[in-house]
């Protein structure tokens, strides 16, 4: 559309509202805020249009496949579009808006980025830019009410600090494959938009004004909350402290506790008491597995029984809480998603109504009687909650995150806290990687190539793909444990061509499929979003990548590997006001300080274990090697060890070894070594029930020595909680270094070349830590005693010896003439 241009402005780029209007509810019309300054005070709630607009209007891709792209700092793809127009000099990209109105007795201040405004000579152009997977041939004007409805504010807001009485919204589709670009126009009456920005704002204030009742009565509980412990443990006040000024003062904190500090309540206390003043919104509780979320959970129904009112959600994965076995998450095929919008609010002032705390079993309970997803149910709970209990995923991965709360362009006033942060690396090096297999690729493409031509046929491009990428790389290929493969610091742009088309293909396929079930259907929708997901990895490809190629023929595996997620990491938990990340082990605190996205300015703390020392006995069996090429020479000495350390007395031990077969060999031997011992062996694939039956055998003690052979950092190397006499002893077999393979290696050079200390970085820090989540399965509470015997020679070196607790050394060991069953003897005897 052609339209007359008026000379470039030298306005800034961000126009704020100076003039605060507001809606009298008896006409209906704005007046100005000194028409109204003697009106009576109102609370003041703020909101973004984002928000706004979803919380009226559902989201149309709610259900739908989204991008990495927008966790970058800006989308590029919108930049390009931004600049574009800009250059013409009418155009001004970003820019910030705020409007205020009036209604229900309180006053609703609206903010939003608008993505562009054309400033024309008669009119204005408000930009709206949506970034699609979907092929734009699919993409009609009533797409997306909601897209519409975010352009529509922001051209309400412009047109009444313009006093503008008509205005023009183009919403704009991005196809991020393609790059090509789809348009809509609309041009509205400021009356008519007026009318729109009621219908948001209007239920809108209705909810926070409830939520606003919720909160006085919350925050009287929380004035009166004492500490529900007669006294803080050693080191704990010292961090309730620190949580609760980083809280304050907007920054996060690295902070090693050990165990017995009583870390959960030690930051869940300070963090409950910032809601109270206004700190903060909403508390985070990051876990990486299930069996810490109870802990926190125990924690707060504790505070509860004192009196505390919190609104408390834990969020259970859609795997465990979809009432389907197959799952088909967009509302043509799925009941529980079709009418969504309409049941779900009345659904949740049902249950808000009934408790204070949300788990898996009533919101399914809730969420089945009105017919209703589940986990999307949790998910527009979540909004009417206090503390929201989840796994990392929520926050961190793109795939399942709360896009609500964490990809908005403004800060969420909440609070992070990450328990047991030394996991959040792993995790996160895994988010942020992706890879495909060849064979995976070549079997779905012959299993669809007769229903499917067109899918099959863009699979067949990848493997090609692949193919050629292994013959240019064949000659450029290193070892590790035995395993060949080529590393390089350059994405696979050849590749990105042929996974789009199968992904349009696929999507295409998917939307018009009808209800028929193929053999195939769900591996099918499984590799769509497993490619999805590498297509958006590809987008955040950088300096921090390597593409590895381990495998040839059909059993080729092309990777692209993250080897340093703290970038993401610091973006991500840059949208909180505060993050507190803690854990019993890390250590050194440098260290996880660079690899999970701190900043030099971060605060660190290291308390002391708040045991008595004498009441852990620890020996260092120092005379045996326990690196691979020497194993089976110290084979029966490890055995024996082990059997001095149990059998001097009756009760429950764990003994943690590096790898399985390891495991096995001693196992084998130390059989053969006798004594009157029930032993358990981790199984390599265990399943719930096999799990919870292993350690519910350590529920019984004192009446048969029963020893545990287990694996360093598996399932029962940390967080599992046994008390008292549940466990006497543990035994370290080696310092705990992963075993070597490409990905190590290729982190190894990494951060050889970022920091020259590649070899602690991929093995010897990550290995100290298993050795230490093992160890603080022994001492519990102030009332615990246990022994601990480290088997390797390494324990004594001094490298290894800064990393390891204080309240451990001096360590007495075997070579310097320690018997080790005299010494646990006369341990055990002083008890």
């Amino acid at each position: 559309m052609a339209r007359k241009k008026k000379g470039k402005t030298t306005e800034p780029a961000i126009i704020e509202t100076e003039e605060k209007s507001f809606a009298d509810e008896s006409t209906g019309n704005f007046v100005r805020a000194d028409d109204a300054e003697q009106e009576q005070p109102y609370p003041v709630f703020k909101v973004s249009v984002r928000n706004l607009v979803a919380f009226s209007i559902p989201e149309d891709t709610t259900w739908s496949f989204t991008s990495y792209a927008q966790l970058q700092e800006g989308s590029q793809a919108h930049a390009e579009i931004q600049n574009r127009h800009k250059a013409l000099g009418t155009y001004r990209p970003e820019v910030y808006l705020t409007y205020s109105c009036r209604t229900k007795n309180c006053i609703v201040e609206i903010s939003g980025r608008a993505d562009g405004i054309w400033e024309l000579e008669n009119e204005a152009i408000i930009h709206e830019i949506k970034t699609t997977s979907t092929q734009l041939s699919e993409i009609h004007e009533d797409f997306s009410e909601a897209h519409w409805a975010q352009g529509k504010c922001y051209a309400f807001i412009y047109a009444a600090h313009k006093n503008l009485q008509r205005i023009t919204v183009r919403l704009t589709y991005l196809h991020r494959a393609s790059g090509k670009e789809k348009s809509f126009e609309r041009t509205f009456s400021r009356d008519a938009l007026e009318k729109f920005m009621k219908s948001l704002v209007h239920p809108f204030a209705g909810w926070a004004l409830s939520q606003a009742k919720w909160r006085q009565v919350r925050d009287l509980s929380i004035q009166a909350l004492e500490f529900p412990y007669p006294a803080y443990r050693t080191g704990q006040k010292l961090l309730a402290y620190n949580t609760y000024r980083c809280i304050q003062d907007g920054k996060r904190l690295f902070a090693q506790a050990p165990t017995g500090t009583g870390k959960t309540m030690g930051v869940l206390y300070p963090a409950i008491k910032a809601l109270a003043e206004g700190s903060i919104q909403r508390i985070f509780y990051l876990t990486a597995k299930t069996t810490t979320q109870h802990v926190a959970e125990n924690a707060l129904k504790l505070l509860a029984d004192q009196g505390l009112r919190l609104r408390v959600l834990t969020l259970t994965a859609k795997d465990k809480i979809c009432p389907h076995l197959i799952r088909e998450c967009y509302s043509e095929k799925c009941i529980y998603l079709q009418g969504y919008a309409s049941r779900s609010r009345k659904a949740i002032k049902e249950l808000i109504r009934k408790t204070d705390t949300y788990h898996r079993d009533n919101i399914a309970e809730t969420a089945m009687k009105h017919t209703l997803c589940p986990f999307e149910f949790s998910l527009d709970l979540a909004l009417q909650c206090d503390v929201i209990i989840c796994d990392y995923n929520y926050v961190f991965d793109p795939r399942v995150s709360l896009k609500r709360f964490f990809q908005q362009k403004s800060r969420e006033d909440c609070v992070l806290l990450i328990d047991e942060a030394h996991n959040l690396f792993d995790r996160a090096r895994e988010i942020y990687s992706a890879s495909i297999s060849k064979k995976e690729v070549l079997e779905m493409a012959r299993r669809i190539r007769e229903d499917l031509p067109a899918v099959a046929k863009s699979l067949r491009g990848i493997s090609r793909t692949l193919a050629s990428l292994e013959k240019q790389t064949a000659q450029d290929r290193n070892e590790a444990a035995g395993v060949s493969y080529h590393a390089s610091p350059v994405l696979p742009d050849a590749l990105l061509a042929p996974v789009e088309a199968f992904i349009s293909e696929t999507e295409l396929w998917m939307l018009t499929r009808g209800d028929e079930e193929k053999e195939y259907t769900e591996d099918l929708v499984t590799l769509f979003f497993d490619l999805l997901h590498f297509k958006n990895i590809a987008e955040l490809y950088s300096s921090e990548y390597r593409t590895m190629i381990t495998g040839t023929g059909s059993h080729l595996r092309l990777t692209l590997l993250c080897l340093d997620p703290g970038g993401m990491l610091d973006k991500i938990m840059d949208t909180a006001r505060s993050a507190i990340l803690f854990s019993a082990t890390l250590s050194p605190l440098s260290y996880f300080r660079d690899i999970l996205g701190g900043r030099r300015e971060d605060a660190t703390l290291r308390l002391p274990s708040p045991f008595p020392r004498e009441n852990l006995l620890v020996v260092n069996e120092d005379c045996v090697e326990t690196r691979f090429r020497y194993r089976e020479k110290y084979l029966e000495r490890v055995a024996l060890a082990i059997h001095q350390w149990v059998k001097c007395r009756t009760g429950n031990y764990m003994v943690f070894f590096p790898s399985y077969q390891y495991m096995t060999d001693v196992l084998e031997i130390f059989r053969e070594l006798g004594g009157t011992f029930r032993v358990l062996c981790q199984e390599r694939e265990m399943d719930e029930a096999s799990r919870s039956a292993f350690l519910k055998e350590f529920d019984n003690f004192g009446d048969v020595t029963r020893i545990g052979f287990c694996v360093m950092g598996g399932i029962f190397g940390e967080g599992i909680d046994l008390v008292g006499d549940r466990l006497t002893g543990v035994v370290i077999v080696g310092i705990g270094l992963p075993q070597v393979c490409p990905e190590l290696e290729i982190m190894r050079r990494y951060y050889d070349e970022k920091l020259g200390s590649g070899f602690s970085y991929a093995y010897t820090y990550p290995g100290i830590n298993r050795v230490l989540q093992a160890s603080g399965r022994l001492i519990r509470t102030e009332n615990d005693r246990g022994a601990l015997l480290l088997i390797d020679s390494r324990f004594a070196q001094p490298h290894c010896i800064r990393l390891l607790p204080d309240e451990w050394c001096p360590i007495p060991r075997t070579s310097m003439g320690v018997d080790i069953e005299a010494c646990v003897r006369q341990f055990w005897e002083k008890s």
